[in-house]
């Protein structure tokens, strides 16, 4: 069997994932990691069997054996990591945000087209069996129109000023916080299922906590600090933003996202309403859409590997009723990423269903209008298409 060697970049929270998920592929081996923090990429490696370990992201990448390379680093580091493994000649899949603006993920664009680049960005969610049913009835015209989509995506993990991360520093995370951690995942989700790219922008960003405390021994993911060595910081970007979007085909609605929503873990909503019926989600049951009608009782429908659209059937790996994960969302995307790296391997056309670098692009620019357009009050248009 030809295997798909891999080498993974960043050994946090994402990663490990990744590397969980890398396991179940019996085509794929995992033949390298790395990470500066030298414990985390020799307990990474140790813990998954891993053979080489490496401590820059450039030995990773100059090694010959490595073929695909697994992007999980934070998100200052995307750019760099991104050019540098695609002119070296390997596959490339970048955890989300592809880079920092958009004038970085056009680069990444211009390069991975010019070297015939296998490429993605994980926008996981998308990969629920049942939002992949959605965008099919969507697509096979049940929807009908798309007339409104409304929802929001909500958190908690940084309610009280004790928490910090790295996503509140904008040399890191960017010029957004919420927007591009959040935001960026519900609009994927939008444009995945109507089918339709998101063209203008409406913005209210807001900081509810201005000043936090900051370790001075380094930054916090996911959890309050219980160090008291601390220094009082401002903070400046949004932890909460009102989103109002504009689809090309006209078709209007809005969104909320919060990371001080007290209680809410990863809720996010996603309802998108036709001229037919519409079609409602939500992540606390994320193995159900609501199917509403005008004129007859609504359905619930569950992901089953039955009764979905022939075309999404695959996602759906599990019995009716046994239900998916959030690891399973990044096998899926996996499954297809490696579906094209195959048929670019055999000569043959690679499709690309999945979320690529133009995804990323795509909400670069989202984004970007979004942080316009909290400064300006106004509707932004989004660059480009």
């Amino acid at each position: 069997m030809i295997k798909f060697k891999v080498g993974l970049i960043g050994t946090g929270y994402i990663s490990i994932i990744h590397l969980e998920m890398l396991r179940r592929f019996a085509d794929v081996e995992i033949v390298a990691v790395a990470d500066s923090n030298k414990q985390s990429a020799n307990n990474a490696a140790k813990k998954f069997d891993v053979p080489k370990v490496f401590y820059t992201a450039s030995e990773l990448i100059q090694e010959k054996e490595v073929e695909i390379i697994h992007n999980c680093t934070p998100n200052h580091l995307h750019f760099e990591i991104n050019s540098e493994a695609i002119k070296a000649g390997k596959e490339v899949l970048s955890e989300k945000p592809l880079a920092l603006t958009s004038e970085e993920s056009a680069v990444l664009v211009e390069l991975a087209e010019k070297h015939n680049t296998v490429h993605g960005v994980n926008f996981c969610y998308r990969y629920y069996p049942v939002l992949q049913e959605a965008a099919a009835r969507v697509r096979n015209g049940n929807l009908g129109d798309v007339r409104l989509v409304l929802g929001h995506f909500l958190q908690d993990w940084l309610s009280f000023d004790t928490d910090y991360s790295w996503r509140l520093d904008p040399g890191m995370a960017g010029a957004s916080n919420t927007m591009a951690d959040l935001g960026s995942h519900w609009c994927d989700l939008v444009q995945f299922v109507t089918g339709l790219r998101i063209i203008e922008i409406m913005a209210e960003f807001h900081t509810i906590l201005p000043t936090r405390k900051k370790p001075k021994s380094g930054p916090l993911s996911f959890g309050a600090s219980q160090n008291n060595d601390v220094e009082e910081v401002k903070i400046p970007v949004e932890d909460y933003a009102t989103i109002f979007i504009r689809l090309e085909n006209g078709a209007r609605g809005n969104f909320s996202t919060c990371q001080l929503a007290i209680g809410k873990k990863v809720d996010i909503d996603l309802q998108v309403y036709g001229s037919k019926e519409s079609y409602s989600w939500n992540h606390v049951h994320p193995n159900a859409i609501t199917i509403g009608h005008r004129d007859k009782a609504n359905e619930i429908f569950y992901e089953s590997p039955l009764l979905q659209t022939e075309d999404t059937r695959k996602y759906a790996s599990l019995p009716t009723g046994h239900p998916i994960g959030y690891h399973d969302t990044i096998y899926n995307f996996f499954m297809d990423y490696y579906t094209a790296v195959a048929a670019k391997r055999e000569g043959k056309k690679i499709q690309t269903n999945y979320p690529d670098f133009y995804a990323g692009h795509s909400e670069m620019k989202i984004i970007e209008a979004a942080v316009r357009s909290s400064k300006s009050g106004g509707w932004e248009k989004v660059q480009g298409k």
